[in-house]
């Protein structure tokens, strides 16, 4: 699997643009046209070798004359049902169109052209006795069978029509309905079908149009397979997943019967941009990719997929269905023609270039055995990640040839980062030998403050950059952990009925043993599983504990609270999808309970957490909920309830605390309780989302007013190149780290000289140490 990332961390997508080996020649815009927008692309040639564009729109078909690609020009106009969904292909002299309006078949006949542009047209809808009236998309062979997908007759499968015959009365020949088929590729009698809901390929033999036998199916990367395509010798498939942060994967499809993934590539990973269709010519796959335009890549290798040419139709970079639709790059000319949803037809002029290929195998340097999933970084323009396989292979590659440094990493072993130069079209051969580090031993022991009774079922966290070491305490106290970095690690200690401990600890072979001391008392940052329990009728969005996704439209927040030990939170639904649809609460409510709490010996406690809630669609009013309760065993009582005021949509969701003195709601007891409530009820679906962070209970005396008022604060988080510290009384010293504890500057604050630069600080999450204050900052772009 290859990512390519900037170094910008997860903000590297918000303003590009991008353009590599391919350059815009023209552009007609359909929405001065015909006040439309438009969606998939195709095109026709003529017996005198004139080219032409077929155009989808939203309210009908256009035919765009090619002769001058600097002036595309519309010779043709066939208005239809509006209808977000018309796509086109053609066959001989005629093409055909399916809509999901209840159009039909629209079938226009191109053989006046160029002499006359007045167009014969007919709609087809199905056998008297078996009509349908509506379909998806459609692919013709070279033998003239068209294949109807995705139509509103039996499961939506395939409707097999001879065109071939009779160009404008079509005849049905067959039917494949094991499925919805969403899109489809037929190569000689083998038929590819991408079954989006479903979440996979299906290969199906045709050689029998009239029984169509089913060869083999495969899952691709997210399971929301939207088209496919196969290259020329029928040995390679290509899929992309309609989703947001979606792949192009490759697949060898050699044997139907066992389809093998050796690859998949994203385009511009961390923006959440998603891939529509991909197409292939030669050794190139020529993908449209919403709103990152037209990507091109190098499938020579299909295990190596190189991303060697762009253009970027659309102004913006967003996680949602805006952008390039369809690239349409069969012309005998070359050029591509995209679609662009509101910015119209552009057509593109193409440099097919190789990449520059690097491979080779990673072994221990001790054994000599392979390395799997060792990490395999390009320093290039945008650096490029790669893992190696379990015989320790790895292939990659970059658009430009040139000298590069390539960091190669396994945790326990040392890094190595290596001169090489690559030339484009040329496969580089980098064998690499990783000599593995000395193990040591590391003691942690945890006990109850101020005394030496150990605490038994502590979970434990010992993070550098490189890995993460989990364990829980024995009954006297202490776990045992093997260690291979003498480094800054970030120790987390906790446990339920105890405040979470989290601190920066210089560790080495001599270090040995590590105390570390609980105060009772309840805290939760979500850092560890203390066993919340989430339930719910909702059919998506139940409450779940994790590394918060944000959404598009600012639904949900990116990053959990920034004043705790570690970045988890609990959110309900948190797929890795920018889309803000895609995982909200729906058709229900979603419930989170907190263990039980033992409060009777507090004298005055608050209950304290950090929470946010949205809910919004369109015209119609928000109304429905977050509620909050607290129980003591023998009553629930409410102690906020959020959302039913929202008028608008909010413009930006934040993370917000709150604070409650118990005593106002209910009489303390041993079995405390908290509960959240999410609902998404009729009559209104709304998009509803909610987030719980830092939670903790507190005496009164420990809150204390001028801690509230006079305690250190940085703003502004998010920052950019710098944060001031708010509150100092006296002078303190600093320590800016990373997430790993990796110190990155140190110096010394006052309260006049509060600002500590981040210019030189990588993106992403920070943590600041402010005397024995730790902060955790996010830098953005």
């Amino acid at each position: 699997m290859k990512l390519l990332t900037s170094l910008t961390f997860l903000f590297l997508a918000l303003g590009l643009s991008a353009q590599l080996n391919v350059d815009s020649l023209g552009r007609l815009n359909y929405i001065n046209l015909h006040a439309t927008m438009i969606n998939d692309v195709w095109g026709y040639v003529d017996e005198l070798g004139n080219e032409y564009g077929l155009i989808g729109a939203e309210k009908g078909t256009s035919v765009v004359d090619l002769s001058d690609p600097s002036n595309p020009t519309e010779i043709f106009w066939e208005p239809g049902m509006e209808s977000i969904w018309r796509d086109l292909k053609s066959f001989g002299d005629y093409a055909y169109i399916t809509t999901e309006a209840s159009n039909g078949l629209l079938i226009i006949d191109l053989t006046p052209l160029p002499a006359s542009t007045v167009l014969p047209t007919t709609l087809y809808t199905g056998p008297v006795s078996t009509p349908w009236q509506s379909a998806h998309n459609l692919y013709i062979d070279e033998f003239g069978y068209a294949y109807i997908f995705g139509s509103n007759r039996g499961n939506g499968g395939v409707i097999i029509l001879d065109v071939a015959t009779d160009p404008m009365n079509p005849i049905e020949v067959g039917v494949f309905d094991d499925w919805y088929v969403h899109d489809g590729y037929v190569q000689n009698d083998t038929m590819y079908l991408a079954h989006i809901s479903d979440g996979f390929m299906s290969i199906v033999d045709v050689t029998d149009r009239s029984n169509p036998v089913l060869l083999g199916t495969k899952t691709t990367p997210s399971t929301f397979t939207h088209n496919i395509w196969t290259r020329a010798d029928g040995q390679y498939a290509f899929t992309t997943d309609e989703v947001s942060g979606g792949f192009v994967g490759a697949y060898n499809v050699s044997d139907p019967a066992n389809i093998v993934e050796v690859d998949r590539i994203q385009s511009s990973p961390g923006s959440g941009v998603i891939p529509h269709n991909t197409h292939v010519l030669g050794n190139y796959l020529i993908t449209s990719w919403y709103s990152d335009g037209v990507v091109i890549h190098d499938a020579t290798y299909p295990y190596n997929l190189i991303e060697v040419g762009n253009y970027d139709t659309y102004p913006q970079q967003t996680p949602n269905f805006d952008g390039c639709w369809g690239a349409f790059p069969f012309l005998p000319s070359g050029l591509i023609l995209a679609t662009d949803r509101s910015e119209g037809l552009f057509v593109l002029g193409p440099n097919y270039t190789q990449g520059a290929y690097l491979e080779g195998t990673i072994t221990d340097a001790v054994t000599l055995l392979p390395i799997d999933q060792a990490s395999i970084q390009l320093m290039a323009t945008t650096t490029i990640y790669e893992n190696s396989a379990s015989s320790g292979f790895y292939a990659t590659g970059t658009a430009l040839g040139g000298s590069y440094d390539v960091y190669y990493d396994k945790v326990g072993y040392a890094p190595q980062t290596i001169s090489t130069t690559l030339v484009n079209g040329v496969v580089t051969a980098q064998d690499v030998q990783l000599t593995p580090l000395p193990p040591f031993g590391l003691t942690v022991r945890v006990f109850e403050e101020g005394t030496t009774t150990p605490i038994d079922g502590a979970q434990i966290q010992m993070i550098v950059p490189q890995i993460t070491h989990t364990g829980v305490t024995n009954g006297l106290g202490e776990e045992s952990l093997t260690l291979y970095y003498e480094s800054m690690y970030n120790l987390v200690v906790g446990k339920w009925g105890y405040v979470t401990y989290c601190s920066n600890l210089l560790i080495d072979n001599t270090t040995g043993t590590v105390d570390v001391f609980l105060s009772k008392g309840y805290y939760d940052d979500f850092t560890f599983d203390f066993n919340w329990t989430a339930t719910g009728t909702a059919s998506s969005g139940l409450w779940n504990r994790g590394e918060p996704f944000g959404t598009n439209g600012n639904a949900a927040p990116e990053y959990d609270v920034t004043n705790d030990c570690s970045d988890q939170a609990y959110v309900t639904g948190n797929l890795e999808d920018f889309y803000i649809d895609a995982d909200d609460v729906d058709n229900g409510f979603a419930a989170l309970t907190s263990p039980v709490m033992n409060l009777s010996t507090y004298a005055d406690p608050y209950i304290n957490y950090t929470q946010w809630f949205y809910c919004y669609h369109g015209p119609q009013l928000p109304d429905d909920t977050l509620r909050i309760l607290i129980g003591n065993g023998t009553s629930i009582v409410v102690l906020e309830k959020t959302g039913t005021d929202l008028a608008v949509a909010p413009s930006e969701i934040t993370w917000e605390d709150r604070s409650f003195r118990i005593l106002d709601y209910l009489p303390l007891s041993s079995t405390m309780q908290i509960f959240l409530r999410v609902s998404d009820d009729a009559p209104n679906v709304n998009i509803t989302e909610a987030g719980l962070d830092h939670f903790y209970i507190a005496e009164a005396a420990e809150l204390g007013i001028e801690e509230i008022v006079n305690r250190l604060s940085v703003f502004p988080n998010p920052a950019q190149n710098s944060v001031k510290v708010n509150g100092l009384k006296a002078p303190e010293d600093y320590r800016l780290m990373t997430m790993e504890g990796a110190l990155l500057s140190a110096g010394r604050l006052e309260a006049n000289q509060n600002t500590v630069d981040l210019s030189r600080a990588p993106e992403g999450l920070l943590l600041l140490q402010v005397g024995s204050k730790v902060f955790k900052l996010v830098k953005a772009n």
